[in-house]
């Protein structure tokens, strides 16, 4: 009866939350690790044996497993770009890991500044950079250019920032899903490298991309697929990283 499904799916629901805000907090378990840094999820020892619909929303990124191949080559791009000192812009935060990476390299004389346009997501950047002892990001519950792919609810999301507000940089990563190109052909600043999460699938295809850094005046590198663990979607859906470096 239709009126049985009902009850039985409220049921359902009213006991995910209670396992998600009641018993779950309590449960031992451990923090995930991507590509070796702890991240804001947690997999808790009831989470193997509920039903799914009763876990946290915590983002597509996670199976409740660690990820060390998390963000692959835009990881490898900042360890070979960030230097003590630098000053570095994020345009797309995710779960705040490549944001941690670029401030441990930056290291205390350095600073990431942060732009995420999810408020879930501002939240995970945050817990991430507490759980690895980060103190030198600053993260804006923002917009640049214009919402395309952005994660989370919409009604969670930041303002709306002009590219040609970013701030002074010395490394700038772009991972934010199709507003690539129009940060590009905008923005007033010109920092020492650039690395970009190509996006083709959103409006950023890869050859646009570095042909849009070459008219900046920087020298491109591919670093190929952003994730290999994940080959057929980056392949796909045309998700790249370009690293380009200020030409002098």
């Amino acid at each position: 009866m239709p009126g049985d499904k009902e009850e039985a799916g409220l049921v359902h629901r009213v006991l995910g939350l209670a396992y998600q805000r009641l018993i779950r907090p309590w449960l031992p378990g451990r923090t995930l690790v991507y590509a070796g840094i702890p991240v804001c999820y947690d997999r808790k020892w009831g989470d193997a044996i509920v039903p799914a619909a009763w876990l946290p929303d915590f983002g597509f990124e996670t199976g409740y497993t660690d990820e060390p191949g998390y963000e692959v080559a835009l990881i490898a791009a900042l360890n070979e770009s960030v230097r003590p000192g630098d000053r570095v812009v994020v345009v797309g935060g995710g779960v705040g890991v490549t944001a941690v990476i670029a401030a441990i390299r930056a290291g205390s004389s350095g600073t990431v500044v942060c732009f995420e346009g999810s408020k879930q997501y501002v939240r995970h950047i945050q817990k991430t950079a507490k759980r690895n002892k980060v103190t030198n990001i600053t993260v804006h519950h923002a917009i640049v250019s214009k919402p395309i792919a952005v994660y989370g609810k919409e009604s969670d999301f930041g303002e709306v920032v002009s590219p040609d507000h970013l701030p002074e940089c010395d490394v700038l990563e772009l991972d934010c899903e199709g507003a690539e190109v129009d940060i590009l052909r905008s923005m007033m600043i010109r920092p020492r490298v650039i690395i970009v999460e190509t996006h083709g699938a959103y409006g950023a295809p890869t050859p646009l991309v570095d042909s849009l850094l070459r008219e900046l005046g920087y020298e491109v590198r591919g670093l190929g697929l952003a994730e290999p663990r994940i080959e057929d979607i980056c392949v796909e859906k045309d998700i790249q990283i370009l690293l380009a470096t200020r030409s002098a």
